[in-house]
């Protein structure tokens, strides 16, 4: 019974933990494939990788075999923004260079440097030990935060 329960549970979860290669590979799929398509947007509701998958999806810069989408910055932008909001430094990055270079916005590069000080922050998170971890490994690391 606790079996089955749990298989049930991991079905239902299926669109927010699947891994960013199962997303680019869903991406792809929905250049041609208008279900693909409903399932990244499902995906990208609570997922920040599938979020900017399908930013790029729109991506006027982005130019491959889509044809389930119109191309369009405000569509780009709207998806970048949601998965920046879910913690997706890519997404940070990619707004950053659409405030400094004014791809679908107005040049800003105030917003521009917000939004590459975030992915940076978030790179260092992703990229640091966790204490317990360089203690088990016999290190004594001092991390600063900027």
């Amino acid at each position: 019974m606790l079996l089955r329960v749990i298989c049930l549970l991991m079905a239902g979860l299926w669109p927010f933990v699947a891994t960013a290669q199962d997303l680019e590979s869903l991406r792809n799929q929905a250049e041609q494939d208008s279900a693909a398509l409903v399932r990244l947007r499902q995906a990208a509701s609570q997922n920040a990788k599938a979020a900017f998958y399908l930013g790029t999806l729109y991506s006027p810069l982005i130019t491959r075999r889509e044809n389930t989408v119109v191309k369009g910055w405000p569509e780009t932008l709207r998806w970048y923004r949601r998965a920046a909001r879910l913690g997706c430094a890519r997404a940070d990055f990619d707004l950053g260079l659409a405030y400094e270079k004014g791809l679908g916005v107005a040049k800003d590069p105030q917003r521009a440097a917000m939004y590459f000080s975030r992915m940076a922050a978030i790179a260092r998170m992703e990229t640091a030990l966790p204490s317990s971890a360089s203690a088990a490994a016999g290190q004594h690391m001092e991390i600063h935060k900027d």
